[in-house]
């Protein structure tokens, strides 16, 4: 999808479930992108559309934004620290404090 929609120069580090033995809602993805980031789950924001993707990336120790995509069924998001339903909705700047 990145190839696609002509994005994939601005993504330099992916991670796929295909490439992991686990899948969400285990950490595991969450904490492998982490770690190729180099960096620690505390520093990293998730923004997740599946109840299974949420409860995975609490389980790594992120922050995690619940985005109620239309596409994605009626999920049960609350478990994220924020949920919202289109972008405009999130404050950023709360991320600072």
């Amino acid at each position: 999808m990145l190839t696609k929609l002509g994005l994939i120069d601005h993504f330099p580090l992916r991670i796929s479930g295909a490439d992991l033995e686990t899948s969400k809602p285990h950490p595991e993805i969450f904490l492998e992108a982490a770690k190729m980031a180099q960096t620690t789950p505390e520093q990293c924001l998730v923004i997740e559309d599946s109840e299974n993707g949420v409860k995975a990336a609490k389980a790594a120790g992120m922050k995690c934004i619940g985005y109620q995509n239309p596409n994605s069924g009626n999920q049960d998001l609350s478990a994220a620290d924020w949920i919202i339903d289109h972008f405009d909705q999130f404050d950023w700047n709360i991320l600072e404090n």
